[in-house]
């Protein structure tokens, strides 16, 4: 099992949104990216999340990635590829491993949920996940990417009884 280190913004407080909310994501991120070597690892195996506000978010996102706005979701991971295929075959020599931060701004998450008429702790999940699948070497810039990344997602929210995002039923 993956630890979790979360940070939670007094913003995220009135939240339906907490601790077990996002273990429950990053299990399932982890369960349907097939990555059962993460489920159980040998050494520790940590990600960083904080729940944060569009200010922070916006400050990331100009300064890491040169857009000038906040958005709902940022993902940092710690290990390239190489690193992350050594993990997953057992031959990465380290202590323990960090696999990175995601944060999440909650007004942005707020306003897309209430576009969506979902929970903002059905959207913040599907975040989470999202982000989880980039820390775990997935991506989106292709159309072949998006598609297998969409579809981990979708799993994903449906084994935890949600609903697909991007057709609003749930996928089993």
């Amino acid at each position: 099992m993956i630890d979790v280190e979360l940070d939670m913004g007094v913003v995220w407080s009135n939240s339906d949104f907490g601790q077990s909310e996002v273990e429950k994501a990053v299990d399932a991120a982890v369960r349907f990216a097939a990555m059962a070597e993460l489920a159980d690892p040998v050494v520790p195996v940590s990600v960083s999340i904080k729940l944060s506000d569009n200010a922070e978010v916006h400050a990331l996102n100009r300064e890491w990635r040169d857009k000038d706005r906040p958005t709902n979701v940022l993902s940092f991971p710690m290990l390239d590829d190489e690193e992350l295929d050594a993990v997953l075959s057992g031959t990465y020599d380290a202590p323990e491993i960090m696999l990175g931060d995601i944060i999440l701004a909650y007004e942005t998450c707020a306003a897309e949920a209430k576009e969506k008429d979902i929970p903002i702790a059905h959207h913040a999940t599907h975040l989470v996940i999202h982000g989880m699948l980039h820390l775990l070497g997935h991506d989106h810039i292709e159309d072949d990417e998006a598609e297998l990344m969409e579809a981990l997602e979708v799993k994903a929210l449906a084994s935890m009884g949600l609903n697909n995002p991007y057709n609003d039923q749930i996928v089993n």
